[in-house]
């Protein structure tokens, strides 16, 4: 068991082979079809390798373009690009498709890159599912990448129609442009890695491997010879040691006037939550990855507190409420309602849901994997180091007796607010461009 173990440790710190071993999978050619997402509901930014997608017999490359008139093609300019953000550069997004109509950090995050940067293509696989003619992709750790590929296909088809002036990408998805080389520059966002989520959230050996060598490996091409930029300063970490990239910090941002405190009497009693008992509140899925096993043992230690579970099916078990899948503009009620966010993650690249928490003046018991930002939590909360839950048991005490010691907004408003977003990703943009 030892030997096996060490073993496999050992496995984990090799560097992916280089590009130039890629064998390039060639699924049929399809058609590019446009569609918008509505409703979406608020559920984990978490990575969807190991998600079974619902079945729908149908594949294809989807693309998401701006809201308001659609463009028509037209001939690619005779010469000259455009150079900064005052001339309205043509950008595209290359990025994973979430299964159902829902909305986790990577959709999120191109919301608020559009409202940073204007209107752009998205391009998108519009049906990841697993089933014929390649088989069950996930089990060779080989979903994302493939779907990458027919993404990628809709996207470089119509840059050749009408050429873009930068080209984004988001995690995996960004490997088939290291190897097409389109005559943009490009840019790559890292979420989390692959190898990351394997060494420290996986516990199945299988999944490790697939994950941590085959998916890691589209992973770190994804960022070769690109403008890398990761969203936490862990995940630019592990950006640099797992992969052996160099890139830069720009983090997520919440949308602070959506998300805001609101009366917490009136919250519960619209939501018909108990008047006076400490609620926490945990936003994720019920598994290990987010430490569902941990908040269990947490809540049979504290009877007295009520735990809320937003993100399962609804159900009532003692002290665990799982409340379902919830809107997500509905989500600052459920947060001011609650005494404090509860998040015992095992891995995290940056959890939103920490950050709306924040915003709407909610303080956080949270894992050390699960606090992404450069700053201490002091102003915010409590990071827990360790599973233990003995550990978790007293910070939530600590945190329930001095409540008023907090300010978690006025912590995210100089910081994560979508202003400083924009600005952050605006000056980035236009760097680019100019060096281009």
């Amino acid at each position: 068991m030892g030997t096996a173990t060490a073993r496999e440790g050992r496995g984990m710190d090799r560097e992916p082979p280089a590009a130039r071993n890629l064998r390039v999978l060639r699924p049929r050619r399809r058609r590019a079809h446009g569609g918008r997402r509505s409703h979406l509901r608020h559920v984990s930014d978490d990575p969807v390798l190991l998600q079974r997608a619902p079945a729908t017999g149908h594949r294809r490359a989807c693309v998401a373009r701006p809201r308001g008139a659609v463009r028509t093609p037209q001939a690619a300019p005779a010469a000259g690009r455009a150079t900064s953000m005052n001339a309205r550069p043509r950008i595209a997004v290359l990025t994973p498709f979430a299964a159902s109509q829902q909305v986790g950090g990577v959709e999120v995050f191109n919301e608020c890159l559009r409202a940073a940067l204007g209107d752009f293509e998205t391009f998108a696989d519009g049906r990841p599912e697993a089933g014929a003619p390649y088989g069950d992709l996930r089990r060779v750790g080989l979903q994302q990448p493939v779907g990458a590929l027919r993404a990628a296909r809709g996207l470089l088809r119509r840059h050749r129609q009408e050429p873009f002036d930068l080209i984004l990408s988001n995690g995996v998805y960004g490997w088939p442009l290291t190897l097409a080389k389109p005559d943009v520059p490009l840019v790559q966002v890292y979420h989390f890695t692959m190898a990351g989520l394997a060494r420290h959230a996986l516990t199945l050996r299988g999944d490790r491997w697939t994950t941590g060598h085959v998916t890691a490996f589209f992973d770190r091409v994804a960022g070769i010879g690109k403008h890398v930029v990761a969203i936490s300063p862990r995940v630019l970490r592990e950006v640099e040691a797992f992969y052996g990239l160099r890139g830069r910090l720009i983090p997520h941002a919440v949308d602070t006037n959506a998300f805001r405190p609101v009366d917490r009497a009136t919250a519960r009693e619209s939501l018909d939550l108990p008047r006076d008992r400490a609620i926490g509140l945990f936003v994720g899925r019920p598994d290990a990855t987010k430490g569902y096993d941990v908040l269990l043992r947490v809540a049979r230690a504290m009877p007295e507190v009520l735990f809320l579970v937003a993100g399962a099916p609804a159900a009532r078990d003692d002290n665990v409420w799982s409340i379902g899948q919830i809107a997500h503009d509905d989500m600052p009620r459920w947060y001011s309602a609650s005494d404090f966010f509860f998040f015992p993650s095992r891995y995290e690249g940056f959890g939103l849901a920490l950050l709306e928490a924040l915003s709407c003046d909610l303080p956080a018991i949270v894992s050390k994997s699960a606090w992404p930002f450069a700053e201490g939590p002091e102003q915010c909360g409590i990071v827990v180091d360790g599973n233990s839950e003995g550990g978790f048991v007293r910070a939530i005490r600590s945190v329930l007796s001095n409540r008023r010691n907090f300010s978690p907004r006025d912590f995210v408003l100089p910081r994560y607010d979508r202003e400083v977003f924009a600005d952050r990703w605006r000056a980035f943009i236009q760097g680019v461009l100019e060096a281009n």
